[in-house]
């Protein structure tokens, strides 16, 4: 497991490098509503992101982000093909679309 070195402002970056797609489909479970893939991942900051590892994560494709005035994750599964949105707002700044 590597940590990306980021300041206290940024999300905490974890990097699972011995993880293999093979690994990773040999223990896939079907979740129970049928979500596949996570094909999509918005963050809203208040911050830029600055770190190393998070420019790296946003330059390839895995991340967007962009500014706003209060932290949100946005993350679309299965490019949103049920058009569906499920808002854990206020308890948590997350928001679903599957």
């Amino acid at each position: 497991m590597h940590l990306g070195e980021a300041g206290v402002e940024e999300p905490m970056w974890v990097y699972l490098g011995y993880m293999r797609l093979f690994d990773r489909e040999q223990r896939f479970v079907e979740h129970p509503i049928g979500l596949c893939e996570v094909t999509k991942l918005t963050l809203t900051t208040p911050v830029p992101l600055r770190s190393t590892a998070s420019q790296s994560i946003v330059e390839n494709g895995i991340l967007s982000s962009q500014n706003g005035p209060k932290s949100l994750l946005e993350i679309e599964f299965d490019d949103s093909v049920r058009k569906e949105i499920v808002d854990f707002r206020p308890h948590l700044p997350v928001v679903f679309q599957f």
